[in-house]
């Protein structure tokens, strides 16, 4: 668990990066500096070797050792110290040497006296035994044309090398530690990089489905982890508003069907004790029938509305014309209307044409139309009217009952939610209208807006869009819906 944690993948990362990088940082050094050496090396043993190869020294060719010493003592000074001086002929044989070469040997490989032969010069890097190397140069002499004389000059490379292993030792102490250092400070700095993490992991620990109140701990929310505890409380305050409209669903489906369900009981009950004749008990079925009625009318809409929310509302699409769908309307609530009192008007001259379902369409106004009858008194009025606006047919329902309450304006299309309730009970409604209402409406691409005024009444506006090729009355192009609520 330990070896699989980010702290330890961040901490080892840093390691592997940090010794990749001074690795190459050290080679290029060492190589550079290395180079750099033997080039001031050569570029020395280039002057001797060509003082050396002057006419001037010519005729010292075949001095002994002792003479050669003090030859170059003369004619080059202390740039001679530390300097192994050999001449040889054509062939490599030796004509003249230095006597510190008793203790050292300048070899002249075949690949020294071909590059000779060509008038090369050529430098080579020897080692004898476990003495520091030396650095030779071959310097050819022609004479006609062809090879006579090779100057080598040698020099050790005890400075340089001693640099050089200095360098090593630096890097081979300065690297492990700085690695060690970054662990240590990787592991600290990805200790404190993720600790808001360690507090996002024991804050969401505490939150259960009994508690989806509580949030997570945001330090810092400009960063990317404080963004990430951001969206988390975004989406918690998401599953505790589901949470909370599921438990109260489940609340209010249990209390809609205790209801008939109780009254059921009780009256069967009554009838089996009491009822005699086949009138009362032919009362007593009439009356269990239009609770279940009531019931089958509550789990329809029920699945109706579910499978609106699940985008599986099946929509028998045609072209639907709402005049003609709102007459018929009108005509079929004139009757109660008149029954209660209530002037009822259409206004709408114009045909509009909708793809949409007629049924569900049909139901759609017929809620509308349904309620602001059952909300408006004797002597109040509900108008329909029918308009076109921006691509959308336009179908308002307003009446002068008593109006909704503006807190309650953004629930009413809330399942089973009741402005009244005892008012609404009292008028056999079930709180599923508005809800089947407002699906119905967003299934077909539209939307429904409501603005009331308690004591004014109400007036529900619904927003559908018109179906291609409309001939009158569309006066605009199409828009997107402005917005759902």
């Amino acid at each position: 668990m330990f070896l699989k944690s980010i702290r330890f993948t961040l901490t080892l990362w840093y390691s592997v990066t940090l010794a990749l990088i001074l690795i190459v940082f050290s080679s290029f050094l060492y190589v550079t500096l290395r180079n750099q050496l033997y080039q001031e090396v050569d570029r020395d043993l280039l002057a001797v070797a060509e003082a050396i190869a002057s006419p001037t020294f010519e005729p010292f060719y075949r001095t002994a050792p002792a003479e050669m010493d003090q030859l170059l003592e003369d004619f080059i000074g202390v740039r001679s110290a530390g300097k192994y001086v050999r001449i040889l002929d054509r062939r490599g044989e030796p004509r003249a040497a230095t006597s510190n070469l008793d203790n050292i040997s300048l070899p002249l490989d075949r690949r020294a006296l071909t590059a000779a032969a060509a008038n090369r010069i050529s430098y080579a890097t020897h080692r004898d035994g476990d003495l520091y190397p030396v650095r030779i140069i071959s310097y050819p002499l022609l004479v006609r044309g062809q090879l006579d004389t090779v100057v080598q000059v040698g020099s050790s490379l005890v400075g340089p090398t001693e640099i050089l292993n200095k360098i090593l030792l630096i890097f081979t102490i300065s690297i492990p530690l700085s690695l060690f250092l970054l662990m240590y400070g990787g592991w600290f700095l990805a200790g404190r990089a993720l600790k808001p993490v360690d507090l996002i992991t024991r804050s969401a620990r505490r939150i259960t489905a009994e508690n989806l109140s509580q949030r997570l701990d945001v330090v810092n929310p400009r960063d990317e982890i404080g963004r990430l505890a951001e969206t988390f409380n975004t989406t918690l305050a998401r599953l505790e508003n589901s949470f909370n409209r599921t438990r109260r669903f489940s609340a209010d489906v249990s209390h809609e069907l205790r209801t008939p369900l109780t009254i059921l009981r009780g009256e069967i009950e009554v009838g089996l004790k009491w009822a005699k004749e086949p009138e009362e008990f032919r009362e007593l079925m009439q009356s269990n029938l239009e609770e279940v009625h009531r019931m089958s009318g509550i789990i329809e809409s029920l699945l109706e509305l579910s499978r609106a929310e699940e985008k599986g509302l099946s929509l028998n699409l045609q072209e639907v014309d709402l005049r003609e769908l709102l007459n018929d309307l009108i005509q079929q609530l004139r009757t109660m209307a008149d029954e209660k009192g209530i002037h009822l008007e259409f206004a709408g001259a114009l045909p509009v044409l909708v793809q949409g379902d007629r049924v569900r369409l049909h139901q759609v106004f017929l809620n509308l139309l349904g309620n602001a009858l059952k909300y408006t008194e004797s002597g109040g009025q509900v108008r329909l009217f029918l308009e076109t606006e921006n691509g959308y047919a336009k179908v308002g329902v307003s009446d002068t009952g008593q109006g909704i309450p503006a807190d309650d304006i953004s629930c009413i299309f809330d399942r089973f939610y009741r402005v009244d309730k005892a008012r609404n009970r009292a008028h056999g409604g079930s709180g599923l209208g508005l809800s089947l209402v407002k699906s119905y409406t967003e299934a077909h691409g539209g939307r429904i807006e409501v603005a009331s005024e308690v004591g004014k009444g109400s007036t529900f506006t619904v927003y559908l869009p018109i179906a291609d090729g409309l001939p009158a009355g569309d006066s605009g192009e199409v828009d997107k819906p402005r917005g759902r609520h």
